[in-house]
C-alpha cells in the first residue's frame, strides 16, 4: 500500500512537470502553430499520420525484441506503453532510463521476468541504433561528397558507435562472462544504495537483485544466441521504422514547397536523429534545433526554409507522442495496478472518434469545391455526372460514419462491418469527386485500422432485429424499384425526359442509392412530388434498417422450467438476503456461472439490471461477475447491479464499476424488540387499540386454498384502488396466484371474522431471518392496522426462532448527509429532503424508524457516469413492469 501511495505521488509530480513544460514552452507552441499554418495542411496531416505509424512500428520493435529474449507481450499492449515512455523520457530523463522502466515494470506486472525484460529494452536500443547506422553511413557519405562533413558530426557518430558497442557488450557479458556481469550489477547496486541512504532508504535495492538480474540477462543472451533470426527480424523492423520516420520528414519538406533530393533528405535525417540520440538534453531539445538547420543550409537549402522545416518536424515528432503519452500515463500499471489493459479501450476510443471526424471531413469535403487542376485531370477519365454522384455519396457516407461512431465504441460487430464498407466507399468517392487523395488516404488508413482491430468488435446485434432490418431493406428496395420504375414509365409526361422501362429503372436505382437525380427535370407539381417520394422512401428505409441492424440483443424467451428449477436450488442453498426469493419471480432472466452462481436480471433496452449481488459461493463472486460482464459485452448490454451489499464493493470497483449509495435497509433485531418503553408508545397504543377491537392475526401455511386466494385478491385490488397505483415489478412481487399460493401468509381479521389485511412472508434461506413482500389492507380497515400487522409479524418471528426481520430498503435515506460524500450522493440527499410529490421517501423512512431497526447501506453498481441515465431509466421501467404491460 505504501509503495502504491509513493507511485501516486510520483504520478501527480509528473502531472505538475507536464503543466510546467507546457507553460514554459507555450511561446514555442505558438511559434510551431504559426509555422504549421504556413505549410500545406494535407502534407502536414500526412506527416502526423506517419508519426503515429512510426510509433506503432517502434512498438513492434519492442514486441520482436521481447520475443527474442522470450518475454511474452502483445503489440496492442505495447503501443500505449511506447507513447507513455516518450513522455517519461522528457519529463523524468534519469539518464534515459525512465521510459525503459515502464516497459520493465509492465512486463513484471504481467508475470514476466524483469531482468529479461530489461535485456529486451536494451536489445531494442541496440537494434534501433544498428539499423540507424546504415542510414547514418549513407548520410555521412553524402555530406562528405558534398564537402559539408563537419568534425562534430563525425564525433557524434563515434559517440553513437560507442553507446551501441556498450549495449552489445553488456548483452555479451550475460552470455560469455555472467560472473563479470554479476560483479558489475553488484557495484551498481552499491552506488544506488549509498545514494538512497541520504534520503532515509537504507536498502533501495535488495541483496539478491544483482544475482537474479544477472541470471535473467544470461537467459536473455542465451535466447538471442539460439535464435539469431529473431535478432535480425528486430533490426529489420527498426529499419522499417526509420524509413517511415524519413518519409514523415519528406512530407514536412513537401508541405513547405521545398525541393530536396533523396541525398539531402537522408543526410538531414541522419544528422537529426544522431544529435537527438547523443545530446545530453531530453530528446535532443535545443541541440537538434541548433544543429540541423546548419546541416540543411550546408546542403543548399535556404536558411529560412531549413529553420522552418526543422521546427515543424521537431514540433510534430516531439509534441504528438509527448501529449499522447501524458494522456495514457495514468493508465500504466505502475501508477494504476488495477487498471485494465489500456490498449483495447484506447484503440476503440480513438478509432471511434476518428470515424466521427472522418464523417465530418466527408461532409465538408462534399460541400467545398475541388481543386481546378485536379478536376481537369479527372474529366479526362470520368464524366461530370460521376463526379457529382461521388460528391453526394461522400456526404451520405459522412452522415453514416458519424452515426456509426458511437456504435463502434460499443464494439458492435455490425457497425464495424458497415464502417469498413463505408470507409472504402468514401475513399473511392473522394477520388471520383475530385481526386481528393488526402481524404481517400485517411479513409483507407482508418479502414485498415478497423480491420486490424476486428477481434475487439464482438458485440452482437439482436438476431431478430437484424433479420428484420435486412428484410426491410430488401423489401423497400424491391418496392421502391417497382414503384419508381412504373411511376417514371407511366408518368413520363410529368418530366422533360421520355422514360423507357430501362431508363426508368436506372433513374430509380440512382435516386434510391445515391440521392442523386441526373437529368431529372419535373415539369408539373405531381412530378416534383413523385421524385421527392423516392428520396423520402430511401431515407426512411435506410434509417429504419440502420436502427434495426445495430440494435442490442433482446431477451425474447422466458426461462425454461429446467432453468427455474436450477435457480431455485441455488437460491435455497446460497440465498442470504431478502432479495433472494424475488430472483424466482417470472420477470427475471438467469445467468449461471461455471462456479455455481446465479445472476438474475431484467433486460431494459440495453441495460441488464441485476437484482442484488450474485447468489452463490462467495469464492465464485469475481469469476461470476466477470463472466456476466463478458456476456454483456458480447450482446451490447450495460451490466448494472441494484440494491447490493457493501461486502463486495471493492471487488466491483476493481472490475471497473462505479458505486452509488441509494439508501439504507432496515433490519429489526428480534431479540431486542419489545413494546415496552416510552419510545414504543405510539405502536403500543395502536396495537392495543386494535386488539381491543377484536383484531386477530393468523399465519396460513402454503399452499393456500382457492377461496382464500379470491378473498386476498379482493383486498389487493381494493388497496391498489385506494393508493391509485398499479402492480410493481422487479424488486417486489405482485399479486399472482401461483406466487401467493406458494407463500406463507399472515392475515388480519376483525371481530366479525372479515379478513382486513395480509402480508406474504418470505424466507432468507441461508440467514436465520425473514421478511415480507406484499402488505395490503382494505380501505375500511382501522387506522393503525399496519402497526398491528408488523407487531404481529415480529411476535410470530420471535416465537419461531428467527433472529432478524428485514423491513426492506428505505430509498435515499441517510445518503449524502456528510460533506465529504460524493457529489451524486449529496444530490440524492437534496432530492430526498425537498421532493415529496413523486414519492414520500421520508414517510416510508419514519414508518420503519419507529421499530428501531439497524440501518445498513445498500448500493447501485453501474459501469460509468455516462451510463447512469440509461441505468436510471432501466430501473424505472423495471419497477413499473413496462415489459409486462407491453
Amino acid at each position: 500500500m505504501t509503495n502504491m501511495k509513493t507511485w501516486r505521488w510520483v504520478f501527480w509530480l509528473l502531472v505538475l512537470v507536464f503543466i510546467w513544460l507546457v507553460v514554459s514552452q507555450f511561446t514555442g507552441l505558438e511559434k510551431l502553430l504559426k509555422v504549421l499554418e504556413e505549410g500545406r495542411w494535407q502534407w502536414i496531416a500526412a506527416a502526423a499520420v506517419l508519426q503515429l505509424i512510426y510509433y506503432t512500428i517502434y512498438s513492434a520493435i519492442y514486441k520482436s525484441s521481447f520475443d527474442t529474449v522470450e518475454v511474452k507481450s502483445s503489440l496492442r499492449e505495447l503501443i500505449p506503453v511506447t507513447f507513455a515512455s516518450v513522455f517519461m523520457y522528457v519529463a523524468a530523463p534519469l539518464g534515459g532510463t525512465s521510459g525503459s522502466l515502464l516497459f520493465v515494470d509492465d512486463a513484471r506486472r504481467r508475470g514476466e521476468l524483469p531482468g529479461r525484460a530489461a535485456a529486451g529494452t536494451l536489445l531494442v536500443l541496440a537494434a534501433d541504433y544498428s539499423a540507424f547506422f546504415v542510414i547514418l553511413i549513407l548520410g555521412l557519405a553524402y555530406l562528405s561528397l558534398a564537402h559539408s562533413l563537419k568534425a562534430y558530426e563525425i564525433i557524434g557518430a563515434l559517440i553513437l558507435l560507442a553507446i551501441t558497442g556498450g549495449m552489445a557488450a553488456i548483452l555479451a557479458l550475460g552470455l560469455r562472462r555472467p560472473d563479470a556481469l554479476h560483479n558489475l550489477l553488484e557495484k551498481t547496486r552499491g552506488v544506488i544504495n549509498r545514494f538512497a541512504r541520504k534520503f532515509g532508504r537504507p536498502e533501495a535495492i535488495s541483496a539478491e537483485w544483482a544475482q537474479k538480474t544477472a541470471q535473467d540477462f544470461t537467459g536473455a543472451s542465451l535466447a538471442i544466441s539460439i535464435h539469431p533470426e529473431r535478432l535480425l527480424k528486430t533490426v529489420a523492423i527498426a529499419g522499417a521504422a526509420h524509413i517511415v520516420n524519413l518519409l514523415s520528414l519528406w512530407m514536412v519538406v513537401l508541405a513547405f514547397r521545398q525541393a530536396a533530393s533523396p541525398g539531402v533528405l537522408v543526410a538531414g535525417y541522419a544528422m537529426l536523429i544522431l544529435f537527438w540520440i547523443v545530446s545530453i538534453t531530453p530528446q535532443g531539445v535545443g541541440v537538434v534545433e541548433g544543429v540541423i538547420p546548419l546541416v540543411f543550409v550546408s546542403l543548399g537549402v535556404p536558411a529560412n526554409q531549413a529553420l522552418i522545416i526543422t521546427l515543424a518536424f521537431r514540433g510534430l515528432t516531439f509534441w504528438i507522442p509527448f501529449l499522447i503519452g501524458f494522456i495514457l500515463l495514468r493508465r500504466m500499471r505502475i501508477f494504476n495496478p488495477q487498471a485494465k489493459p489500456v490498449s483495447d479501450t484506447w484503440s476503440l476510443r480513438v478509432v471511434s472518434w476518428l470515424t466521427a471526424v472522418m464523417g465530418v471531413v466527408n461532409i465538408l469535403s462534399a460541400l467545398t469545391p475541388a481543386l481546378q487542376e485536379r478536376i481537369r485531370v479527372l474529366r479526362m477519365f470520368s464524366p461530370l455526372t460521376v463526379a457529382h454522384g461521388g460528391r453526394f455519396t461522400a456526404a451520405l457516407a459522412g452522415f453514416a460514419l458519424i452515426l456509426l461512431a458511437g456504435q463502434l465504441r460499443r464494439r458492435k460487430r455490425t457497425a464495424w462491418v458497415f464502417a469498413v464498407v463505408i470507409l472504402v466507399v468514401s475513399a473511392i468517392s473522394h477520388l471520383v469527386k475530385g481526386l481528393d487523395f488526402e481524404e481517400a488516404f485517411f479513409a483507407s488508413v482508418l479502414a485498415g485500422w478497423l480491420v486490424y482491430l476486428r477481434p475487439h468488435f464482438h458485440a452482437q446485434s439482436d438476431p431478430v432485429s437484424l433479420r428484420q432490418g435486412v428484410r426491410a431493406l430488401a423489401a423497400a428496395l424491391l418496392f421502391t424499384v417497382v414503384y419508381g420504375a412504373l411511376g417514371f414509365y407511366l408518368m413520363d409526361r410529368q418530366f422533360k425526359i421520355q422514360f423507357s422501362l430501362y431508363t426508368a429503372l436506372r433513374q430509380t436505382i440512382l435516386m434510391f442509392t445515391q440521392f442523386y437525380d441526373p437529368g431529372l427535370e419535373p415539369v408539373t407539381r405531381l412530378g416534383r412530388y413523385f421524385s421527392a417520394s423516392i428520396y423520402l422512401i430511401g431515407l426512411a428505409t435506410l434509417g429504419y434498417a440502420a436502427v434495426m441492424l445495430v440494435r442490442p440483443v433482446l431477451v425474447r424467451k422466458i426461462s425454461s422450467a429446467e432453468e427455474r428449477q436450477r435457480a431455485r436450488g441455488i437460491v435455497e442453498t446460497h440465498g442470504m438476503s431478502p432479495l433472494a426469493p424475488l430472483a424466482l419471480l417470472p420477470d427475471k432472466t438467469y445467468f449461471f456461472s461455471t462456479g455455481g452462481s446465479l445472476i438474475n436480471f431484467s433486460l431494459e433496452n440495453r441495460v441488464a439490471l441485476c437484482l442484488g449481488d450474485p447468489i452463490g459461493p462467495p469464492e465464485d463472486f469475481t469469476d461470476s461477475v466477470a463472466a456476466f460482464q463478458s456476456l454483456c459485452a458480447h450482446n451490447d448490454w450495460l451490466p448494472a447491479f441494484i440494491d447490493v451489499y457493501p461486502d463486495y464493493l471493492e471487488q466491483y470497483k476493481k472490475m471497473g464499476f462505479q458505486t452509488l449509495a441509494i439508501g439504507r435497509e432496515a433490519i429489526v433485531d428480534l431479540a431486542a424488540f419489545t413494546l415496552e418503553g416510552g419510545s414504543n408508545k405510539s405502536i403500543r397504543t395502536s396495537y392495543n387499540k386494535l386488539q381491543r377491537l377484536g383484531y386477530r392475526a393468523q399465519v396460513v401455511e402454503p399452499p393456500l386454498t382457492d377461496d382464500l386466494l379470491v378473498e386476498l385478491q379482493e383486498i389487493s385490488d381494493a388497496w391498489l384502488t385506494l393508493v391509485h397505483g398499479s402492480e410493481k415489478r422487479f424488486w417486489v412481487g405482485w399479486f399472482e396466484e401461483d406466487y401467493i399460493r406458494s407463500n406463507r401468509v399472515m392475515i388480519l381479521s376483525d371481530s366479525a371474522g372479515s379478513r382486513m389485511a395480509f402480508a406474504n412472508i418470505l424466507p432468507e434461506y441461508g440467514k436465520n431471518a425473514v421478511t415480507i413482500d406484499l402488505m395490503r389492507h382494505r380501505p375500511e380497515a382501522e387506522h393503525g392496522v399496519m402497526d398491528f400487522l408488523f407487531v404481529s409479524l415480529f411476535q410470530w418471528a420471535q416465537v419461531n426462532g428467527f433472529e432478524t426481520f428485514d423491513l426492506g430498503l428505505s430509498a435515499l435515506s441517510m445518503t449524502g448527509e456528510a460533506p465529504e460524500d460524493p457529489v451524486l450522493e449529496r444530490a440524492l440527499h437534496y432530492f430526498y429532503e425537498h421532493v415529496s410529490w413523486f414519492f414520500n421517501f421520508k414517510g416510508l423512512h419514519h414508518f420503519k424508524e419507529k421499530f428501531h431497526p439497524v440501518w445498513e447501506a445498500r448500493y447501485l453498481v453501474y459501469p460509468n457516469l455516462a451510463d447512469l441515465p440509461a441505468v436510471t431509466l432501466a430501473m424505472i421501467r423495471a419497477d413499473s413492469g413496462y415489459i409486462w404491460r407491453r
